[in-house]
């Protein structure tokens, strides 16, 4: 019996080639978009998910002053000591420090004359494993860190350094860490290489007792510094958030000068499994993506397989018509309905199956441009995904279900009689079915085109927009202190007669870097402290990346002359209280710490973005530069567009001051462009996605077109003898057509304009919902509407009447 089901509707989808391939090609894009989609969503909900027990690890983080302004991903160092001796409910607690790059020589092997500069290198404590119970290859969890001559590497890192030994020969080596009096280390752990998906990476870990006196074991509860991670049972989550809302106000508040008791100074607990999708606060190790995007994807991605299996229903009620007289014939000949349904359903299964198969092969070829469009490594490996493996049976089954089970009943419910005797009406029923199935596919594809233009509209503001500063041919140099102090004069003055580098500058802080400090502000007549971000930046500093002056001076060139003397813009004034004219204002920093100082105001700058457009702008103050001896930037902008020739001179400069190390550097448009990486792979897939919605959409109308030109070949035939035109021929068999997508238009426009304002809120620059913008999406959709009926309706009515009209 199935064996004949197999073989019936193999030669019917053969027969009818036109059917076969517009339904193969739309489920082909739409199952092949799915996927795609799918896959990105299983990387991206994976994320911290690697290691065991890692849904009883959070990260604490702090929220000072204005929780909108000051939410940090970090927590003051005397936390986690805190936590350990408050809650006995918590395991374990560690503390991590990314704090500056190294310069790192192995003592042996092929490398051990060559010198490396290592950026994921990251202070931990010797419980670091208690917490993070990651696969150590080599070594013991317990003492790998337990020792300040010990060091932890990733085996791709002691590949790097030592060629190709296994993980136990490379315990036990040692490296030179620094660049003035190495400190030799010796490798006590390699670990397992840490995968994409985590929210943090590093390359070595290293505890420093010297670190920990200086920073770990500080008492300020206003230093939000040290990412800290606990572990303990997640049904505890709440009562640990209670001790430490506990342990704020014991602690904590009191420290506070010019706070009380209603401070909303708080401490959040967060799993690491939810940071990635979940987490944008200052001082993230990585960026983060957006657990709404996720929602989003998911939503499209299944629209556009709908839509695919609307084309399926759509073209095999169209043509019903075709293959009622096949139905009758079965009935009369004893065909039960149940024999007919599951005929049906044996061919959508063959289109079924046939599309799965070739959007494997589409999903396996494209694997690399969409890597490209997403900016990760996925791989579609069958046989290794166990999602794919579980996905695809279930995807055959609904699939088959739902684009043929009304297409079988429909059909199946013929009545022979009136097929026969050429009585049978499709019913008004079916053809306000399918103009709805085809308003639902238009709506969705216009909803789409809005939106993707709408996001792009957004991102190219945000690429163009002025943020405030010159950040265009801006080399950044990421100085360890590998130019010191006392030569920073000398290396400026080495580029004086440059024709490459127009300036260059020293500054503790740059835009866009997400990396600043906080500091106290007050008046000296107020006791209201301001939290603000604060750095150090010497006198070329604001001409380096010109901004704009609105009040006072600049920094000057005497070294030391201007010590004690800030800029700062203009919402730091604001915040501040200072009313008229900023310059020759005294505020005080860090009252009652142990760096208080009085510090002058001598100049007022523009208020410019230096974080993300999704921020307002918030206070910033900038102090000239004076002994700074921890890491610092080195600003330099390239003269006219000889970008390779300027960096070519640095680098020249660099080793003449420092042989050994490496020159580490990076172009800031390319960081600016880093922040919004988020937002790019959402405008990039969503772009793939309306035009799999598009295309999907425009072959269903092909196809439908193409079944109702047939049926009214006579009519267009009688129309042309008694002298109709070809445009008005046109008009009519398009005008039913035109009315949908009309509606569709009412349909789409307010659901892309409420959701595309909605994402807009996310930011505080933005540009605006334009008419033009929705017009265009408007005008393209019904364009390739009106190409697509023509295309199809050309050939019918150029046709000679006789050929349609002969049989009459």
């Amino acid at each position: 019996m199935w064996k004949n089901y197999l073989k019936i509707g193999w030669r019917v989808l053969k027969k009818n080639r036109l059917y076969t391939v517009l339904n193969v090609l739309g489920l082909t894009m739409g199952i092949s978009g799915f996927l795609m989609i799918m896959i990105f969503i299983q990387d991206e909900v994976n994320y911290d998910r690697f290691y065991p027990d890692s849904e009883s690890v959070f990260r604490i983080t702090s929220h000072w002053g204005d929780y909108s302004t000051a939410s940090y991903a970090t927590a003051p160092p005397s936390l986690g000591p805190r936590i350990q001796a408050d809650i006995p409910k918590v395991e374990a607690v560690t503390r991590v420090l990314k704090w500056n790059d190294f310069t790192i020589q192995p003592g042996s092997g092929n490398n051990k004359d060559q010198v490396f500069r290592e950026e994921h290198v990251f202070y931990a404590e010797p419980n670091f494993f208690a917490v993070f119970d990651l696969n150590l290859l080599a070594g013991n969890k317990d003492k790998a860190l337990a020792d300040a001559r010990n060091v932890v590497i990733t085996e791709s890192l002691g590949h790097k350094y030592f060629g190709d030994v296994s993980p136990y020969e490379m315990i036990g080596k040692t490296i030179f860490m620094g660049s003035n009096n190495p400190d030799p280390k010796q490798i006590a752990g390699v670990v397992e290489d840490i995968p994409a998906q985590s929210h943090f990476h590093f390359d070595m870990l290293v505890y420093e007792p010297g670190m920990n006196a200086e920073i770990f074991d500080s008492e300020n509860w206003s230093w939000s510094i040290l990412h800290t991670y606990a572990k303990f049972p997640k049904e505890k989550q709440q009562v640990v958030t209670e001790k430490l809302d506990q342990m704020v106000a014991a602690y904590a508040i009191p420290t506070m000068d010019g706070e009380d008791e209603n401070s909303d100074y708080n401490l959040q607990v967060m799993p690491v499994q939810d940071i990635h999708l979940n987490s944008h606060l200052l001082r993230e190790h990585e960026a983060n993506g957006y657990q709404s995007y996720i929602y989003i994807f998911s939503l499209v991605a299944e629209f556009v397989l709908l839509l695919a299996c609307i084309n399926f229903m759509n073209l095999a009620t169209a043509k019903a018509g075709l293959r009622s007289m096949e139905v009758g014939v079965r009935k009369v000949m004893g065909s039960q309905k149940s024999q007919l349904v599951y005929q049906f359903l044996v061919e959508a299964l063959i289109l079924v199956l046939i599309s799965v198969v070739l959007s494997l092969l589409v999903v396996s070829l494209s694997n690399g441009l969409f890597n490209q469009l997403t900016g990760k490594n996925l791989q579609f490996d069958l046989l290794q995904n166990s999602m794919i493996l579980w996905m695809f049976p279930a995807l055959i089954i609904i699939l088959t279900l739902l684009s043929g089970f009304y297409p079988a009943f429909y059909l199946s419910s013929f009545k022979p009689l009136q097929i026969i005797t050429r009585q049978l009406s499709v019913g008004k029923n079916s053809h306000s079915f399918r103009n709805g199935l085809v308003v639902f596919q238009f709506a969705t594809s216009l909803t789409l085109i809005i939106c993707t233009l709408l996001v792009q509209r957004q991102m190219s503001f945000i690429q163009n927009s002025d943020p405030g500063f010159e950040r265009d041919q801006l080399v950044i140099i990421h100085n360890d202190g590998e130019i010191q102090n006392s030569q920073r004069e000398d290396f400026k003055g080495h580029f004086a007669y440059s024709t490459n580098v127009q300036s260059l500058s020293f500054s503790t802080g740059i835009p866009m870097s997400g990396q600043f400090q906080m500091r106290s502000f007050k008046l000296p007549t107020s006791e209201l402290e301001q939290g603000m971000n604060w750095y150090e930046g010497d006198a070329s500093y604001l001409d380096t990346y010109q901004f704009k002056l609105l009040e006072g001076r600049n920094f000057g060139e005497t070294s030391g002359a201007d010590q004690n003397k800030v800029v700062m813009n203009e919402t730091a004034a604001k915040q501040l209280g200072i009313s008229g004219d900023a310059v020759g204002q005294l505020i005080i920093k860090n009252a009652g710490e142990n760096d208080e100082a009085t510090l002058e105001v001598i100049g007022l700058v523009e208020d410019f973005n230096f974080e993300s457009f999704r921020n307002e702008i918030k206070p910033l103050v900038i102090e000239y530069m004076n002994d700074y001896f921890l890491r610092d930037y080195i600003s330099v902008k390239i003269q006219g567009g000889n970008i390779e020739a300027g960096v070519d001179e640095l680098n020249v400069a660099w080793k003449k001051f420092e042989p050994r190390v490496p020159m580490n550097y990076s172009f800031l448009d390319e960081d600016f462009g880093r922040v919004y990486e988020s937002e790019m792979k959402m405008a990039n897939l969503l772009q793939v996605l309306t035009g799999i919605s598009i295309l999907i959409a425009c072959l269903g109308l092909f196809g439908l077109t193409a079944y109702t030109t047939e049926l009214r070949n006579k009519e267009i035939g009688i129309r042309k003898v008694f002298g109709a035109t070809m445009p008005e021929i046109f008009m009519m068999l398009s005008a039913s057509y035109f009315k949908l997508i009309l509606i569709s238009m009412l349909i789409a426009v307010p659901l892309a304009t409420v959701f595309m304002q909605r994402w807009l809120e996310d930011f505080a620059y933005k540009t605006g919902i334009e008419i033009w913008v929705i017009v265009m999406a408007i005008v393209a959709c019904f364009g390739l509407a009106l190409a697509t009926i023509f295309f199809q309706t050309y050939k019918s009515i150029r046709a000679n009447p006789v050929k349609a009209l002969k049989s009459e």
